[in-house]
């Protein structure tokens, strides 16, 4: 009797820890969560100045520190395929808190967002159009 409670204890934690691995897997990406499917914008050709300058907004601001890009950084909220689901307001009102991402972020995550909103305009661009070129098997760095 003891040996069959041991056998089902070990199957139900197995099939626990499988269920848990998938649910984790699927918050690292939301919106493949729920599975909305998102047509990625036709983006502009866009300046690869603009587009270096933006990444070095993102090295300045410490962004790594909650993001990854290409497996560098905090890998909880990676950025990789950012550019597939959402368009440049959506990019700017996430790196901003504002608009729908306000209410869709944590109470913290808008906190430390709120300092974003001090960047220079030219800064705040550049970083979106850098935002722009993070597509789903691409690195832009």
């Amino acid at each position: 009797m003891r040996e069959r409670w041991v056998w089902i204890v070990a199957v139900a934690s197995g099939v626990l820890v499988v269920l848990l691995a998938w649910t984790f897997a699927k918050l690292q990406n939301p919106t493949d969560a729920v599975g909305l499917e998102v047509a990625a914008p036709s983006l502009p050709k866009l300046d690869a100045a603009l587009v270096q300058a933006g990444h070095r907004v993102y090295q300045a601001q410490g962004c790594a520190l909650c993001h990854a890009v290409a497996g560098e950084g905090n890998p909880r909220l990676p950025l990789d395929g950012v550019a597939d689901r959402l368009d440049a307001q959506g990019l700017r009102n996430w790196a901003l808190a504002t608009g729908p991402a306000a209410t869709a972020l944590s109470a913290r995550a808008v906190r430390m967002k709120e300092s974003y909103q001090e960047l220079p305009e030219a800064d705040l661009q550049a970083l979106v159009v850098w935002l722009q070129t993070l597509r789903r098997g691409e690195s832009a760095r």
